[in-house]
């Protein structure tokens, strides 16, 4: 009979001693490549001309941006030509972006940009990003490279490209899309407010605050 009711008493007792002891985990030193233990949030939805090796023809895509505390990465998503794809740009890799950017929208004003074709001798910069891709979904991933330059589209009209090379995946015959993204003046100004390092920053610790309220 003793047993009978100590048994449940004894579970009772693990329980709250198991819930008693736990605590929250504590808070990792940020860096380059960590800001917190936070969920990916959305920054943005930006509407830019691109187009693929696959399909000649450049279309409006729509670019979703979303921000990664874990890694520290704005991650770049969107339709274009046949694929999905999924564009990872480290803290690093945006700060190269930056200066590219200033750099061409320098020359814009300045009506400093040639009518030429876009190569690498003529490129604001070089760099490296993640892509993942697929038609039905994003079933390939590799690192890729980037280079960026001015290029006309329409008369007195030198938008930004940034061009995806083709990468193959590792352990596989399939090579990862080319991709031209091509961003105006007015639409750079938009995408450096939505990824300013700061915001950033503010707006995963004002969910911090929010979970930690008490």
């Amino acid at each position: 009979m003793k047993t009978k009711f100590l048994l449940p008493l004894f579970i009772i007792i693990i329980l709250i001693t198991s819930c008693a002891s736990k605590k929250l985990p504590a808070p990792k030193e940020r860096s380059d490549t960590f800001i917190a233990n936070v969920n990916p949030f959305e920054i943005g939805t930006f509407h830019v001309y691109a187009g693929s090796s696959n399909i000649g023809k450049l279309k409006i895509s729509d670019i979703y941006l979303t921000f990664d505390p874990r890694t520290n990465c704005v991650m770049a998503t969107g339709r274009i030509g046949v694929n999905a794809v999924r564009l990872g740009f480290s803290y690093e890799e945006r700060k190269s972006l930056l200066a590219a950017k200033e750099t061409y929208c320098a020359a814009v004003e300045a009506l400093a940009i040639p009518k030429a074709k876009p190569t690498k001798k003529n490129a604001y910069s070089t760099g490296n990003v993640s892509i993942e891709w697929g038609t039905l979904g994003l079933a390939h991933y590799v690192m890729t490279s980037y280079i960026t330059n001015a290029e006309y589209l329409e008369e007195n009209k030198p938008y930004f490209r940034i061009l995806l090379t083709q990468t193959k995946e590792e352990n596989s015959e399939i090579y990862s899309p080319k991709i031209f993204i091509y961003i105006s003046p007015s639409q750079w100004e938009k995408i450096v407010e939505a990824c300013n390092q700061e915001r950033l920053i503010q707006m995963t610790d004002e969910i911090l605050a929010e979970a930690e309220a008490f």
